[in-house]
C-alpha cells in the first residue's frame, strides 16, 4: 500500500486527507489524472480549477479501483496554532498509514521548517512500529507526484462539502481529530 496527503484549512478547520492505494492503483491513477492536465499544465490544483473540471476530476478519483482515503478534520480553537494543529493532524494519519500497512508516504512539499518539523512529528509517531509497519516517508512538490494532486482534490472536496463531497462519499473515510 502506498500513502500520499496534502492538507486544506478553511478559517478555523484544517484538513489533512491520507489517500491510499495498492501500487497497481497507482499507476493507473496517475494516468487517468494526467490525462485530465490542460495544455502547459504541470499539476491539478483543485481550487484553481473552474467547477466543471472539479466535477470530472472528483468523479475520475471516484472511479479509481482499490484507492480509499481518510480525511482527518480538526476544528482549531481559539490559542491552537497551525502548526500545533498539523501536528494532531500528523499524529493521527501516521497511525492511519501504519495500520493500513503502507510502505511508502508521500507529503505535498512545505517550507524546510514546517517540513523539519513533520519529520520529527512522523519519527516520533513512528516510534514502536515495526518493520513493514514502518512506512519510508517523505516530501514532494505537488507538480512531480500526481497522486498528491489525487490527495489536493479529496481534501478539497471534504473541505467545501455538499455535492462536492457526495462524489467523493464512496472513497473517503471522515475521521475527527481532538485537541
Amino acid at each position: 500500500m502506498w500513502a500520499f496527503s496534502d492538507e486544506s484549512e478553511r478559517a478555523n478547520r484544517m484538513i489533512l486527507v491520507v489517500a491510499m492505494a495498492p501500487p497497481s492503483a497507482v499507476h493507473a491513477a496517475r494516468a487517468q489524472l494526467r490525462e485530465l492536465l490542460l495544455p502547459g499544465q504541470r499539476r491539478i490544483h483543485t481550487s484553481d480549477e473552474s467547477p466543471r473540471r472539479r466535477r470530472m476530476i472528483l468523479d475520475t478519483l471516484a472511479l479509481v479501483e482499490d484507492m480509499s482515503a481518510v480525511a482527518f478534520c480538526y476544528r482549531r480553537p481559539m490559542g491552537i496554532t497551525h502548526v500545533e494543529a498539523r501536528r494532531a493532524l500528523l499524529v493521527a494519519a501516521t497511525h492511519q498509514v501504519v495500520v493500513n500497512g503502507a510502505s511508502s508516504w508521500i507529503l505535498d512539499n512545505q517550507d524546510p521548517q514546517q517540513r523539519a518539523r513533520d519529520r520529527a512529528t512522523i519519527t516520533a509517531a513512528l516510534r514502536g512500529a515495526t518493520g513493514a509497519s514502518r512506512p519510508v516517508f517523505d516530501h514532494r512538490r505537488g507538480y512531480s507526484e500526481g497522486m498528491l494532486w489525487a490527495a489536493d482534490a479529496l481534501c478539497w472536496a471534504v473541505g467545501a462539502g455538499g455535492d462536492w463531497r457526495r462524489r467523493i462519499d464512496r472513497i473517503v473515510t471522515i475521521r475527527h481529530v481532538e485537541p
